[in-house]
Parts: C-alpha cells; structure tokens; sequence
C-alpha cells in the first residue's frame, strides 16, 4: 500500500510541476538595434567611420567609443564579422536584429542586402529595417521609392523578419520634433504597398503629454500601425532603475494599449555617450548586468509583447551586448539574455579578419 501510496505521491507531483509550466507564458521576442555603418582604414573605404573622428598618418586621433569591441574595430561589410554577430545572437536567443538603415548615405545599405541578409538565413535570427530616413525625409514619394526598392529585392530572402506573413519595417523618429506626421506616414505606407504589398510597421513613437509620457492621440487613431514602440528612455528622460522604469513604461503601455497595436518596450543594458555628447553627457552603468535586468523586469511588468534591445552593437554610445574587451567576462550580457529564454550560451568561434 505504501510504493501504492508514493507512486501516486509522485505522480501528482510530477503533474503539478508539468500544469505549472504549462501555464508560464513564453517569453516574448527579443529583437536587438543593430548598427552596419562602420568602416576602418583597413576596409574597402579605407577610413574611420563612428569608431573615431579622424586619422593622421592612418591613427585615429580621437576615439568615439567609450570601450572596446573584443575583436576590435571592424568594417560592417565584413562578412566573417557579420556571420559571428548573428551567432552570437542565435546563441543568446536574440530573435532579430532591427538593422540601422540609411540607404547609400553609409555602410549600412550595401551591408543590409550584400552581407546581413545572407548570413541571417545561416541562423534562426531574423533581420528587417530600421528605417531612419523616415525622420529626415524631404520628399515622401522619393522616401517611398527608397523604401519599396530595398524591399522589394529583400522582403522575400529567407532571413527577412515577418510578421503575420508581412515583412518589418520599424520607422525610427526622434522623440522631439520627428519629421514624420500622422498623414505623411499614411502617405508613405499607401505608396510602398502598392508596390511592395502588405508591411508589418512598428512605429517609434514617444511624446511628453498631461504629464507623462505616451502616445500622442492623433497616432493612437492613424490607421496602419502595426506596433508603437520607442528607442530608448534616455532619449526623454532620465530613468534606469527598476522603481523608476516600472511606472513609466506602465503608463506608456496604458496609452498602447487603446489601440490594436502592439507594445514594443527598450532594455538598455548600459549608456555612455560622454564622448560624443560631452556636454550633454549621460551615464547608466551596467552595474555587471543588474541594469539590463531591471529594464527586462520592468517591461515584462508593463506586458510587453516585444522586447527591444537598445542595442546589439551602438558602440559610440555605450549601449552594447556585443562582447567587450573591458569587460571582466566579454559576454556577460549575452549569458543573462540567454538565461532569459532557458539557454545555456555558447560563444561561437572567434571571426577571422
């Protein structure tokens, strides 16, 4: 009677531990800022491009980046460079990277398309724009033209980012002053699905208003947002512990939330953009990861549906996962978003340069 009784014990026991993680939601996508508009003197540009001001004699006379990257500096085309950032991604459990995208004013078009692309489909990363033309556009049928002729070559590659069987486009806007309105967006999304179909657009929007900050009302009532997000805190106020970031995100995600949008919350895992910005400098430590770790908290409070992680690789300023040479363990952060999803991380092999 008693292996009866302790059979039954243990079998009631192993049910309650399966109901139990029945019943813990998934965790939500982890989609990373990633920037492709570096070049160094050794790359096809053969100059510094946001890791220093300038060179003499090919040495870079002022360095922008507050720490070092563990490979050093690199060329956003490189391949073998690009392959290991997505590696890393895809063993931290990174789910895809918003690319910084500017068309031919730098790096990042020729990389988007030659380079990151390609090597997305090589991991279960996936990759979409992160349009920051938006913000600075004359003309929005010549945005447009931009707009619908990079997806129209890139929408349909494997390692392209969809949702709801539509490819991404996260629309980029400086909180204050944004070039975009409400009608030139819907300008804009009327003339790329026409020739490019149906887009997924997630929409950078944040405004101070009736003291707070949310969503302005004529956003919340423009047709065709698919997600309302924002960059970063550090662009509106100056927020990093978790007492502070769990009511403002909650009071952003009330405003989200009168609309079918979906909620996309930042995570910074630190910011250091003294050396950029020297006189309006703002700093948030790592503090060895507990930073990263009060934002993750803070936004899964506030029921994010997307987690967006400011950044994978921003080095100029500091906001960083991509492994350190200054840092006592280079991949410290990626350990801790691992553990977020239940990975053990893994750091794939070292690129060749």
């Amino acid at each position: 009677m008693r292996c009866v009784l302790r059979s039954l014990s243990l079998w009631l026991a192993t049910l309650a531990v399966l109901t139990a993680a029945e019943t813990v939601p998934p965790h939500p996508p982890v989609w990373s800022f990633y920037y492709a508009w570096y070049d160094t003197p050794a790359g096809p540009k053969a100059r510094w491009s946001f890791w220093a001001d300038k060179q003499v004699a090919g040495q870079a006379t002022r360095w922008l980046i507050p720490a070092q990257p563990l490979i050093g500096a690199y060329d956003s085309i490189h391949v073998a460079t690009t392959a290991w950032h997505l590696q890393l991604a895809d063993a931290a459990g990174i789910d895809a990277f918003l690319v910084s995208w500017w068309g031919g004013a730098n790096s990042s078009g020729q990389a988007f398309e030659t380079v990151i692309l390609p090597a997305a489909a090589k991991t279960k990363v996936k990759v979409a724009l992160n349009c920051e033309l938006a913000q600075f556009h004359a003309e929005v049928p010549k945005l447009a033209e931009q707009l619908s002729g990079i997806l129209l070559r890139t929408k349909d590659q494997p390692g392209y980012l969809h949702v709801d069987g539509r490819p991404v486009v996260y629309l980029y806007q400086v909180p204050f002053a944004p070039k975009l309105t409400p009608a030139t967006f819907t300008q804009l999304r009327t003339a790329v699905e026409k020739r490019v179909g149906p887009v997924w657009w997630a929409m950078d929007k944040i405004a101070y208003q009736k003291g707070s900050y949310g969503v302005p009302a004529a956003w919340r009532q423009t047709p065709g947002i698919d997600a309302l997000g924002f960059y970063g805190t550090f662009s509106v106020k100056r927020i990093s512990t978790e007492a502070e970031l769990t009511p403002f995100f909650r009071n952003y995600a009330a405003e989200v939330r009168q609309t079918s949008c979906k909620l996309l919350l930042p995570m910074h895992p630190a910011l250091d953009n003294s050396r950029i910005q020297p006189d309006t400098a703002y700093v948030i430590k790592g503090l060895k990861g507990a930073t990263l770790q009060a934002y993750h908290r803070s936004a899964l409070a506030a029921g994010a549906d997307i987690l967006l992680l400011t950044s994978f690789n921003e080095w100029p300023e500091g906001t960083v996962v991509e492994p350190s040479a200054d840092w006592p363990d280079p991949y410290q952060y990626l350990r801790i978003i691992a553990g977020w999803k239940g990975k053990a991380f893994t750091p794939p092999p070292l690129p060749v340069k």
